[in-house]
């Protein structure tokens, strides 16, 4: 299967889905509670086969490591920025934590940077971009989750030994533990084994089931919710992260198809496990999907075309 044809299956897996889940939540009963159980069940079943294969079979030198290096540099200073900025939002705790994590992840993968890496660089592109995403499983689990569980314990009255040991021993944390596992076996040279598993097919599965969960949280409405919050948005993904990625790829040793990969990557949207962390950790699921959705659009329309006009500047 070509790569064009991956991508164009893999949008139609996200488009359908999504409006599936949007205009038949209405014949449930608690659509919120049953995307939450549908994201907790793909996180334990899809999720860890993709990732022990995929990080198993990666080759990691060490000048490729400053490639994740720099993605985790960008959502940590998103991170920040939407931390700060959220104080003023006249939101509640919940809702600022769910805007910060919006901030801070972007969808970085095949379903947006890692195609675009692709279209502007080829497929040494497309494999350095999968190689800047490595950072991703790490900080999604040992940071933006326990945030995101922190903020939902201080409605709960949660103590902070049970935080702590929710945070390193919990049933959402098997991606991370299979990681670790992945990296071990790779540690030790032990090889992979020589069998043709259907990645991809696991892959189109994991994100049908995760768009379909946005849409059963998404409300379509007339009215333009959230202005405030997405402007501040536009602002964070499509200036101060990519002004961050030119100061990185000035001092970090990366080749040129490097700097490329970072800086194409630094002006994605908001990723789709900004809404899975809002509807695993019962935060503002609405505003995080309305979020998404329109940074979402703002992409497509405006940032993309212009990252396409000046793709020389990559080449």
């Amino acid at each position: 299967m070509s790569i064009s044809l991956k991508f164009i299956i893999f949008q139609l897996l996200i488009i359908g889905p999504f409006m599936i889940g949007m205009f038949g939540k209405k014949y449930f009963k608690s659509p919120d509670q049953i995307s939450q159980r549908i994201v907790l069940l793909n996180l334990c079943l899809f999720d860890p086969i993709i990732i022990l294969w995929t990080v198993w079979g990666l080759e990691i030198t060490r000048e490729l490591l400053f490639l994740p290096l720099a993605g985790l540099c960008i959502v940590i200073v998103g991170f920040i920025v939407g931390y700060f900025m959220a104080f003023s939002l006249s939101v509640s705790q919940k809702s600022r934590a769910a805007f910060t994590i919006s901030a801070s992840l972007s969808n970085h993968g095949f379903t947006l940077g890692g195609f675009i890496c692709y279209l502007l660089l080829g497929e040494r592109g497309l494999a350095l971009s999968y190689i800047f995403l490595t950072y991703f499983v790490f900080f999604l689990f040992m940071f933006i989750f326990p945030y995101a569980r922190w903020v939902q314990s201080r409605q709960l009255n949660i103590s902070k030994w049970k935080l702590v040991f929710d945070a390193l021993i919990n049933i959402r944390n098997i991606p991370l533990y299979t990681t670790i596992l992945a990296l071990i076996l790779q540690k030790l040279n032990i090889q992979r084994f020589a069998v043709n598993m259907p990645v991809d097919v696991m892959l189109l599965i994991s994100i049908s089931v995760y768009y379909f969960s946005l849409g059963m949280t998404y409300t379509l409405t007339r009215k333009f919710e959230y202005l405030k919050e997405n402007l501040f948005l536009v602002i964070i993904k499509f200036l101060i992260t990519p002004a961050c990625a030119l100061f990185l790829v000035l001092f970090l040793p990366l080749d040129s198809m490097m700097k490329s990969v970072t800086i194409i990557q630094s002006f994605m949207p908001i990723a789709i496990f900004s809404v899975v962390a809002s509807i695993l950790f019962d935060l503002d699921t609405r505003m995080s999907s309305n979020l998404f959705v329109y940074n979402t659009i703002f992409f497509l329309v405006f940032i993309f075309p212009l990252l396409y006009y000046f793709q020389f500047c990559f080449s």
